[in-house]
């Protein structure tokens, strides 16, 4: 026999089987072992399904599904929403979020661009409810009728402003003329705190709720934006004015002028008369009635000699301050006057506007009795 076969049968049989039955235990309990770590294996891979399933579903709602919008036509809550020039759908949603009149900026622009009407909405003020959806938005700010703005008109004066945008608002001139005063509002240094000249005339949004002083300083800060676009400062230089002075001697031409042609020649007259040797006064009808806060279209002779710092008769110069809000016609017109030697000029129809000028003062008195003629034939009844 070999060696093999001898020590195989030499081991009793007993502690072979104690063997054989301790190895079926053990694997026994390593399959147990083992059971258990693939359910809880399996429990995690389920729970990370479910859980990437989850975060699936909202990335695929918020990237395919509808956005996030109110229903309904709002609460009771009111708020101005202001939309400024140039504005595009995302900008106005972006604001209408802000305010929150809307849920979602992109609730309200697939509104808008859906709008099979091609509608659009202008640079206004909205009063408009809060929480409401972007349909219900866009439908109001679309009806032009729901804008809520002021036109200021070239030539209009600082006190008419405030009686225009006074009655849009609901409140008295008075705010308006607080308001005018705040430091707030962001006039140049040489404005020497004078906000006459600088509510520059176009239209603005005007609406109940919102403050005077903000009113006024968009309306000055869209003064400042057009005379730097214009270089007000650098070409006033080049005419040897000041940029003060160019917005004064708009007003006067703004005020004067009935007529494109005529505001160049203004111009001159203006420029003419303040390099006169010797010194001649200015004489405008237009600024001694500003101070007189009046608009008369015939000033008397007593009122030439008021007393005040606009009454062109008596001072030499320009007025105190401009007399009014020019517009660009006007102020291009201080910058490059006409060419001529005219001192003088008169209306002599109110009716077409038509106006003569005169280099000497003989002249000027014939032309003066035109409009006199012009006077009676009205009284008249011609």
């Amino acid at each position: 026999m070999s060696d093999l076969g001898l020590s195989m049968d030499t081991e009793p049989r007993s502690r072979r089987r104690g063997k054989n039955g301790g190895s079926r235990g053990r694997r026994k309990e390593k399959r147990g072992r083992s059971g258990c770590a693939v359910f809880v294996a399996f429990a995690i891979v389920i729970g990370l399904i479910l859980t990437g399933g989850w975060f699936a579903y909202g990335f695929v709602k918020d990237r395919f599904g509808p956005p996030p919008d109110y229903s309904g036509a709002g609460s009771e809550q009111t708020v101005v929403v202001v939309v400024k020039p140039g504005w595009v759908a995302s900008q106005i949603g972006n604001e209408l979020k802000r305010a929150q009149v809307v849920k979602s900026v992109d609730a309200f622009t697939k509104v808008y661009t859906a709008d099979k009407q091609q509608r659009g909405i202008e640079a206004a003020a909205y009063v408009m409810k809060t929480k409401q959806s972007a349909k219900t938005a866009f439908e109001f700010m679309a009806d032009r009728k729901n804008q809520a703005k002021a036109t200021i008109p070239e030539g209009t004066r600082a006190t008419k402003v405030y009686e225009v945008l006074a009655k849009q608002m609901q409140i008295a001139p008075a705010e308006f003329e607080a308001a005018a005063k705040d430091p707030s509002l962001g006039l140049p240094p040489w404005a020497n705190g004078n906000i006459e000249g600088f509510l520059f005339p176009t239209q603005y949004p005007v609406a109940p709720g919102m403050k005077p002083v903000d009113v006024l300083r968009d309306m000055v800060t869209t003064a400042k934006n057009k005379f730097a676009a214009w270089d007000l400062e650098g070409k006033a230089a080049k005419v040897g004015k000041s940029p003060y002075e160019i917005l004064v001697i708009s007003s006067m031409i703004q005020a004067e002028a009935k007529q494109d042609q005529d505001f160049g020649k203004i111009s001159r007259v203006i420029y003419n008369r303040l390099a006169a040797k010797p010194a001649m006064k200015l004489g405008f009808d237009s600024t001694v009635n500003y101070g007189l806060n009046r608009n008369n279209i015939v000033v008397t002779d007593k009122e030439t000699t008021s007393d005040h710092a606009w009454n062109t008769y008596t001072r030499n110069g320009l007025p105190a301050t401009p007399i009014n809000n020019p517009g660009k016609q006007a102020i291009d017109a201080a910058l490059a006057p006409a060419d001529g030697d005219m001192l003088y000029f008169v209306t002599v129809n109110l009716e077409t506007g038509e106006t003569l000028y005169a280099k000497t003062l003989s002249e000027h008195e014939k032309n003066k009795k035109l409009f006199q003629e012009y006077l009676k034939s009205k009284q008249n009844g011609g």
